[in-house]
């Protein structure tokens, strides 16, 4: 049930539930997706400290001179797995940061920079080297580095190809191959082609088209898929047929 005044989704105890937010948590916001357990959760926020002062200064209750500041570390607990997430933030005045031109509003905390990483839990059965480099393309990601995280993204698909065997020729060639002796579905094979593309938009100076946070995302989520089925599903399958 919903309460009419905070219109914050309430259980059976009255007890207030996690709100659907699918970006990750901050102070203005504290519920959104765990980067520690991956699950929709709501965070209690544990404290505050100044990360970069400005030249302000204003006076506190007690008289005192106080500085201000335009970044701030905030540490919150997810209460799905009770484990603290460290967020750097960002001022905002409204819905603009207050270093850039804005019509006033009020002052609250952006997100900027979470830890830990968010998707860094793999699993085993991704051998070690294409592990290591999709978790680049997921730390640039997180550090709003699009472009490179785009390039490793590609490079990741680079390295699956290899790993099945195709080391020669350019990486369009070998997803061809791939796909042709059945590695991957003809799906895939365009996922896989879509990465290559976005990859190469990375890589290459462009200055009409680049690479946006939707694009690095969503090639995330493709070489993730991919992954999945060249490498996951397979193992859990010969897992289950021991039994």
């Amino acid at each position: 049930m919903f309460n009419r005044l905070t219109n914050k989704k309430k259980g059976q105890r009255e007890e207030e539930l996690p709100q659907d937010h699918d970006g990750l948590p901050d102070s203005n916001t504290p519920y959104g997706v765990c980067p520690r357990c991956d699950k929709q959760s709501s965070f209690d926020i544990l404290g505050s400290l100044p990360a970069t002062f400005d030249s302000g200064y204003v006076i506190s209750q007690g008289g005192q001179n106080r500085r201000t500041l335009i970044d701030q570390v905030t540490s919150m607990e997810c209460r799905n797995c009770h484990q603290p997430v460290i967020v750097i933030e960002q001022e905002y005045v409204g819905d603009s940061p207050s270093n850039k031109k804005h019509s006033g509003g009020h002052i609250n905390y952006r997100g900027l920079f979470w830890w830990p990483f968010q998707g860094m839990n793999l699993s085993s059965d991704i051998p070690e080297d294409i592990q290591e480099i999709l978790q680049e393309a997921k730390t640039t990601f997180s550090a709003q580095c699009y472009r490179a995280s785009a390039v490793m993204s590609r490079r990741t698909l680079e390295a699956i190809t290899v790993d099945k065997g195709e080391t020669e020729g350019v990486l369009a060639k070998r997803i061809k191959n791939l796909v042709k002796t059945g590695v991957l579905d003809k799906n895939l094979g365009d996922w896989a082609t879509e990465i290559r593309l976005i990859g190469n938009s990375g890589a290459h100076f462009d200055p009409i088209k680049n690479v946006e946070k939707e694009d690095a995302s969503q090639i995330i989520l493709f070489i993730e898929e991919l992954i999945k089925y060249v490498y996951v599903m397979p193992a859990e399958i010969a897992r289950r047929r021991k039994k």
